[in-house]
Formats: structure tokens, sequence, C-alpha cells
């Protein structure tokens, strides 16, 4: 028998029947037309890729992948299900199918990819959040309920597992268990907006403003913030974006997860891809600054200013950066010039403030301080600031007025406030609101997590306490 050519061979490549008796689906094509260069060459390279090697299931899948990074999920869903069907015990394929159905709102397709999921790779946390996540917008609450259970059981540091499973609960009318788990989300990760959110629905069921009030002006301060969940795949496919826009966006994520390293990265990436984009170079003035690097920070606000001299966030940062290396006279300057291009700019006015009062310029810092309350009223580092300035002069009634309002919203920065209001109190000769505010402070320190702070105010809280 004459053997087949290649070429024939490939058509019937083509339109070959799978393993599993189905019929394999159509590559997917997807129109280019609209894409930045890079990207069109980016996805015609791996379309191409599978034409030339059809029964490849890793080939499929880089395409599937590729597809999915620029949101192309309809296209995506047919090439990971093609790659599937060519190695049907891949746990990637399968995994990543049941993760563009979601995408898609085909919640119950999704249910049954990534259940099949964890049948060839049992206890992957990724894919248990995902189904997790499926079965709550089936809904199917009885089902979200018994996965994000068994994540919590098996790993109790997982903040997005108790946040899933209280939204579980409440759904089921369990609020005491909702309360509870989200509680848990908000302890494990502070900055967890939505957590914060909910509870502080919950809260506000029963009647109880003052919680209420304290969650919400935590979900303010955080709204877009949530924990990162260890997505290797995921990973993976956000690496494949091009797009300047995803890295900055993840770049943000990072930072408020408090991986700067990884921050830095996503920001370096952007910036391989684009190297004009500003605002990755003047975030990288102050990730830099934070990781103590001070000379790449300044690089990057020299290509900041270089590109738009008039980005005040750009010189605010720097100042930021000379202030911590105690060259104040320059961060003068800097923050100066923010201020020329922004007069309204309280962040920086706060921190000019900050370089006069630690070098005894006490009229010049209040003179500062109160003009970014002015500029600002609901920021809390500034009232802070003009507070500790008050309580040196024993102004103490406007003191505790200013650092009173500081305390909101509640963040990583709170204790701090509290413990100075406490201590103001003191000051003052009220010994029991000095007490309260001192145990307030421990609370919240503890609760954050602020080991050192924790020991200056026990140690505070004990003298007080001994003073009788």
């Amino acid at each position: 028998m004459r053997a087949c050519s290649s070429g024939l061979l490939l058509a019937l490549a083509a339109l070959s029947i799978s393993a599993q008796g189905q019929r394999l689906p159509e590559l997917p094509q997807v129109d280019t037309s609209g894409f930045l260069p890079a990207i069109r060459a980016q996805v015609e390279l791996a379309e191409r890729n599978a034409r030339e090697r059809p029964r490849d299931p890793a080939i499929a899948g880089a395409l599937a992948m590729t597809l999915h990074a620029y949101q192309q999920y309809d296209a995506a869903e047919r090439a990971y299900s093609r790659a599937n069907l060519l190695d049907p015990q891949n746990f990637d394929w399968l995994y990543l199918l049941g993760a563009v159905q979601m995408a898609q709102g085909a919640f119950d397709r999704a249910v049954k990819t990534l259940q099949s999921a964890l049948q060839v790779r049992p206890g992957d946390l990724a894919a248990e959040m995902r189904l997790a996540e499926s079965l709550t917008a089936v809904p199917d609450w009885n089902g979200a309920v018994a996965v994000y259970r068994r994540i919590v059981d098996d790993r109790r540091e997982c903040p997005q597992a108790w946040y899933g499973l209280g939204r579980a609960q409440a759904a089921k009318g369990d609020h005491a268990a909702a309360m509870e788990s989200y509680g848990k989300a908000c302890e494990l990760f502070p900055a967890y907006g939505v957590a914060h959110f909910a509870l502080a629905a919950e809260f506000r069921r029963l009647g109880r403003k003052t919680e209420a009030e304290r969650h919400i002006a935590a979900y303010a301060k955080n709204v877009t913030s949530e924990p990162p969940l260890d997505d290797p795949l995921f990973q993976r496919i956000h690496e494949l974006n091009l797009s300047s826009q995803a890295h900055l966006e993840r770049g943000a994520e990072l930072e408020k997860a408090a991986l700067l390293d990884e921050a830095i990265r996503e920001h370096e990436a952007a910036l391989a891809n684009d190297p004009g984009n500003v605002q990755a170079h003047v975030n990288l003035i102050s990730l830099y600054g934070r990781t103590g690097e001070p000379g790449k920070a300044k690089q990057h606000f020299e290509a900041a200013t270089r590109l738009n001299p008039g980005r005040s966030d750009a010189w605010c940062d720097y100042g930021v950066l000379l202030s911590m290396q105690k060259h104040f006279d320059e961060a003068e300057k800097a923050y100066q010039r923010a201020l020329e291009i922004n007069p309204d700019y309280a962040e920086a006015r706060t921190d000019l403030g900050a370089i006069y009062e630690q070098l005894g310029r006490l009229a010049d810092a209040e003179r500062e301080f109160r003009a970014a309350i002015h500029d600002r009223p609901d920021y809390p580092p500034a009232r802070f600031h003009l507070g500790r300035i008050l309580v040196n002069e024993q102004k103490y009634d406007e003191a505790i007025e200013q650092l009173q309002r500081a305390l909101t919203p509640d963040d990583d920065k709170t204790p701090v406030y509290l413990y100075a209001l406490g201590a103001t109190y003191a000051r003052a000769g009220d010994r029991a609101h000095a007490l309260e505010y001192l145990q307030r402070a421990h609370d919240a320190a503890s609760r954050y997590g602020q080991s050192q702070l924790l020991a200056s105010i026990d140690r505070d809280l004990k003298a007080l306490q001994s003073a009788e």
C-alpha cells in the first residue's frame, strides 16, 4: 500500500476522532485585526503552531492559554476542550476549561469540569476554590458550604475560603456562622475589603452600628484589595498577556498584599513592553524605595519626570525617598515642587510638614498640617501629626479632637493613632479615657500583628494601671 503524504496525514488528523470517541472541536480562529502588533503576532503564532501539529495536546493547550490571556473565552474553551480530549488525564486543561466556563457564566458546566479536574488532582486549592465559587453561583449553597468547609479544614489560614464560606452560610440563613467566617477572613487578611463589607452588613442586621461603621470604614480603605490566591496556572496565563496595563494591575494587587518584590517584577514587565509608561516608573519610585534600592528608585524618578515633568506624584514619592535617606533639604524641594504642580496635594503637604516637625520647625509643620486638613478633611495622617504638635503645646482638647478624627477609616495605622490618643488623655490627666484608648490600641495592634508597637502599648498600659 502506498504511504500517505504528510499533507494527507494532516488533513486526516484534523478530522480524526479522539480516543474517547468524540469528535475533536475545530481549532478556533480569532480576528486579530484590532490587536496591537506584538499581541497579534503572538496569537497568530499560537494558531499556526496548532494547525501544524493538530494532534498535540500541549500545543492546543498553549493556544487556549494565549486566547484566555486576552479574554477570548469562547475560542479558548474550544481549544481547551480539544486539548482535554487529546489528553484526558491532564489536570491543566480540565482546570482551565472550568475557569473559562466560569468566565462565561456557564457555572453548571464549570462545576462538572472542575469536579473532573479534582478527580485527576484531588485537593488542589485553586480548583477547589473555583468549584466552590461555581457552586455558589449556581446556586447550590449546601454544595458550596461543603467544599469551603473542606478547604478550611485542610487550610485554616486561607482567608478567601473563609469569606466564601461566610457568603454561602449567610445565603442559607446561618448568620451567626457567617459572621464568624467573615471575621476569620478579616483577621487573616486585614485589608480584605469585601469581607469587611459583608461583616458590616451582618452587624447592621443586628443593629450594632458602631461595629458596622468600623468595618465599612475598613472596606472604604480597601475596596479592591483581596488576598492573592496561589494559582500557578493563572500566573502563567497572566504572563502571556503582553499588555502593560495587565502588569500594572497585577503589580498593584501584589503591592496591596505586601508582596513588594513580586510587584516590582510586574512593573518592570510593564516597562519591558512599554518603556514610556509613566505610571510604571512612578510606582517603582516607591517600590524600590521601600525595598532598600534607592539608586533604582532615583532612576525611575528621573525617567518619570523626563517623560512628564508635571507628575506631582513622582515628585512626592521622590520626596519620601529622600526623607528616608535623611536628605531633608532635597526632600523639602521635592515636596515643594509637587505642591507647585498640585497645590491641593494633601499627602505631599503632610509629608513636608513631617520634615519640618523632625527639624524642629514646629510652626511651619503646623501650617502645613492645617493646610492639608483644609484640602482634605478626611486624611488621617495630617490630623495625627497636627495632634502631636498640639500635645507638645499642651493644647490637649484640640489635640484629642484631631486624634479622634484620625481614627476613621480603620486601617493598619489605627493602632498608632489609638496609642497616641491614649497617651494624650494620660497627659491631660484623664486616666479613665487613657486606659480605654490604650486598651483599644492594644487590641488593634494585636489584630494587625504589630508586635513591636504592642510591646510599647503593654508597657504604658501596665504603668498606668499600676499608678493609682
